[in-house]
């Protein structure tokens, strides 16, 4: 896959993430659906003018850095919705997968402090670096999971929570691509392979995350008349270009 994100790259993520499985997954409800939402609303974090805006904005060292930490923050949230959805579910299937993952996310929070560390080294004030870890909730794979105390995602998941961490995940992925970019405009030759060690590592996991839950979308999808599948489908499509319109205006005006 080449640096530059198009719309045709959002259905080949997908396929990529599902072959990728072990085994891998077959699942052309999802497929379909993901191909028809994206038609009736082109995500806009997948085309040109958003990456270039990124491409812009990350010129800026500082912008980065912040950018760094706020992609730290997000981790650490996500994760503690994860624990919550799987503290609530009574399947064991999603409750191991959703478990793995806040453990990914929670992982994923810290990695990319470490992406600030390897980027602009001693940048950041030691005491705030080390409050800064605690953005990751510290999730690990032998802890007991319980939903997080007045969480709204303390609730038994739906085939609506998976289409959305789907989406997103793929959202992150083409992020992903933006910013080894972005770090090349800042790192020497030797940060730029440690960069790209962590990177390669969450890349990995976000795959990972894409094809499970194509894989419960799918299965999910049959107790759902397929009209009203690709309505919510595509709904959900079109909520992630509207925060991704937003994120847009913010980065302009930045």
């Amino acid at each position: 896959m080449t640096a530059e994100p198009t719309i045709d790259r959002i259905g080949a993520v997908a396929r990529v993430a599902l072959v990728q499985r072990d085994p891998p997954a077959d699942c052309p409800r999802y497929l379909a659906a993901l191909d028809t939402a994206i038609l009736e609303e082109p995500p806009i974090f997948a085309g040109k003018p958003y990456a270039d805006t990124y491409q812009s904005a990350s010129t800026n060292g500082q912008w980065l850095a912040i950018s760094l930490i706020t992609a730290a923050e997000r981790e650490g949230d996500g994760a503690s919705r994860l624990w919550s959805l799987a503290a609530c579910t009574t399947d064991e299937k999603e409750h191991k997968l959703l478990k793995r993952h806040a453990c990914d996310e929670s992982s994923h929070a810290l990695a990319y402090l470490a992406l600030l560390d390897i980027t602009f080294p001693g940048a950041v004030d030691p005491e705030f670096r080390t409050e800064l870890n605690q953005l990751s909730p510290h999730y690990a794979m032998n802890q007991p999971v319980t939903a997080v105390e007045g969480s709204p995602y303390a609730r038994t998941p739906s085939i609506d929570d998976f289409i959305q961490m789907n989406i997103a995940e793929i959202r992150t992925t083409i992020h992903h691509f933006m910013q080894r970019q972005a770090l090349a405009l800042h790192c020497s030759a030797e940060s730029l392979r440690k960069a790209i060690k962590v990177l390669d590592s969450v890349l990995r996991d976000e795959l990972s995350h894409i094809s499970y839950s194509a894989a419960l979308i799918e299965q999910k999808a049959e107790a759902l008349e397929p009209g009203e599948f690709q309505s919510l489908f595509s709904k959900r499509v079109r909520d992630f270009n509207l925060l991704t319109s937003k994120e847009l205006g913010e980065l302009i005006f930045d």
